[in-house]
Parts: C-alpha cells; structure tokens; sequence
C-alpha cells in the first residue's frame, strides 16, 4: 500500500505544478557594480550637491510661489473686470429701454473714467487737429521733394547753358587759350 501512495503521490505532482515559493526578487544581493568605499567618496563633494538640491529646491519654491501669487492677481483682475463689465452691461440695457434714453450713470466707473468722458469733446477737436497736422506735414514734405526736385533741375540747366556760353566764346574767340 505504501508503493501505491507513492504512486499515487507521483502521479498527482506530473498533474499539478509545485507548490510556489516565495520570491527572491525583493531579496536584497550584493550589487554587480562595487560600492564605492568610505575612504574613497569626497565629504565636500556630497556637501555641495546637497546644497546645490536646497538651492533649487529654494529656487523653485520661490518660483512656485510668485506664480501662485501672479495667478490670484490674476484672478481678482478677471473678477473686477467682469463685474465692471456686467454692471455697465446692465446700465446700458436699463438705457437702451428707456423711453427718454436716459444718460448712464457714472456709479461703476472710476474717477478717471468719468474725467475721460466728461473730457471726450476736446478729443474730437484734438483728432481732428492732429489729422490736419498730419495732412499739412504731408504736404509739406511732398513741396520739399519737388521743390529740391526742381532745384536740381534749374541747376542742371543753367549748368549747361554756361557751359555752352563758354564753348561759344571759346569757339568765337581770336585770343588763343594758354596750353
């Protein structure tokens, strides 16, 4: 009976695979690569890679810091901007209904704001004299062009009437010119 348990012990094995071990992977082995020797590694070497890391881990923190800071700037620049831009939105449309076509009211705009349009008269009158200057430097510059441009024409042509009054003379003289 012994020789069949064992049988049968041998047969079951062929059919199941064997009982798992634990991993060894985890296990810690000695490396391939030497490890480095205390008498051979550099103190102030490690000392300043360590601060090196502080340094930029300071760096970047600082970095993160002032884009934190930058982004709630940001944000509060949106929020003012979008409730100014809703409040005259809303002004606008109470204005537009209006039988009377009421003036805005100034309540969501800011002293240089109110400045700006109470002053917006004198900035047509300035346009408008800021275009004419352009237009009369224009002008200018274009009577300049030609006006140089028919300096040199009125120099060319008397050069070359002197130049032919010399060949005359010099044709229709009796006095020989001194070679």
């Amino acid at each position: 009976m012994e020789s069949s348990i064992t049988e049968h012990d041998l047969h079951k094995s062929f059919r199941s695979p064997p009982r798992r071990r634990r991993s060894t992977f985890f296990e810690r082995r000695d490396s391939l690569v030497p490890q480095p020797l205390s008498e051979n590694v550099d103190l102030n070497l490690c000392i300043k890679a360590t601060d090196n890391k502080e340094k930029h881990n300071q760096d970047l923190l600082r970095y993160y810091n002032k884009l934190l800071d930058e982004k709630e700037q940001w944000k509060k620049e949106v929020k003012n901007r979008r409730n100014k831009y809703h409040d005259l939105k809303q002004q606008y449309q109470i204005a537009a209904k209006a039988p009377n076509r009421s003036r805005l009211s100034y309540s969501a705009l800011s002293n240089d704001d109110i400045e700006f349009l109470k002053a917006k008269v004198g900035i047509s009158k300035l346009v408008d004299s800021q275009l004419k200057l352009h237009k009369s430097i224009k002008q200018t510059y274009a009577l300049f062009r030609r006006a140089t441009e028919l300096d040199d024409i009125i120099l060319s042509n008397s050069e070359d009437k002197v130049k032919k009054i010399t060949e005359h003379i010099l044709d229709n003289s009796t006095l020989e010119p001194d070679v």
